[in-house]
């Protein structure tokens, strides 16, 4: 697991919050957690310009799912 550059109020990571994400399924493989969380970490760079943090996604979406569910979508090529 990709531990990330994130983390939410817990101190999650993302890659521990990917990994924890509620999925439907075959277990996603390293590949896929791997960009999930590449994916996540992204979008977070891109929202904390704008002063958004996970937390605050947290409370209108679940971002690490929706991550691994693009990454297991596209093969691990988000």
């Amino acid at each position: 697991m990709i531990i990330g550059r994130h983390t939410d109020r817990r101190g999650l990571s993302t890659g521990e919050r990917v990994a924890a994400a509620p999925r439907a399924g075959l277990p996603p493989t390293d590949v896929e957690l791997t960009a999930a969380t590449r994916l996540l970490d992204s979008m977070l760079d891109a929202a904390s310009d704008h002063g958004v943090t996970l937390d605050a996604i947290d409370l209108s979406a679940d971002l690490p799912a929706i991550c691994l569910e693009v990454a297991r979508r596209t093969g691990g090529r988000p």
